[in-house]
């Protein structure tokens, strides 16, 4: 009896134009496209934080935010909103739009881009939506 392992090729298969290969017949093109891949994390601190403190559902009876931010991972304005904010000392709730628990949210609010700033009222209500940096900007200082 021996010590050593038998191991078996694992075959990677992917979609690529329609439908499924393995890897290891792509060409040489295809190979370096799914080895360069960049995969993103879809749960963020923020949105475990807005889960663990507000619930996951829009009926929750928990105290509500102020100010709830939605964006995506491939925003390219949110970062530079969430630095605005965070430099301005604004307490407010970044709500990822591409996570499952928050498509309520998303389609309750009526979200149709991002980066977008609702405001609430203490029943919940809106207060006022903006979507640039600049109408967000002007709105929270307009606010002070």
């Amino acid at each position: 009896m021996t010590n050593t392992l038998e191991r078996t090729k694992c075959e990677i298969w992917t979609r690529v134009m329609g439908y499924h290969r393995p890897v290891s017949q792509y060409n040489l093109g295809k190979k370096s496209e799914f080895y360069s891949r960049i995969y993103f994390k879809s749960i963020s601190e923020d949105n475990l934080d807005f889960i663990k403190k507000y619930g996951s559902g829009v009926n929750n009876e928990l105290a509500k935010p102020k100010l709830l931010l939605f964006t995506t991972n491939t925003c390219p304005k949110c970062p530079a909103v969430k630095n605005w904010l965070s430099a301005n000392n604004v307490e407010y709730f970044a709500v990822d739009n591409t996570m499952l628990n928050f498509w309520e949210l998303t389609k309750k609010y009526d979200i149709q881009s991002v980066p977008t700033l609702v405001a609430l009222d203490n029943d919940g209500q809106v207060s006022w939506k903006v979507h640039e940096i600049s109408q967000i900007q002007q709105q929270l200082v307009y606010q002070c």
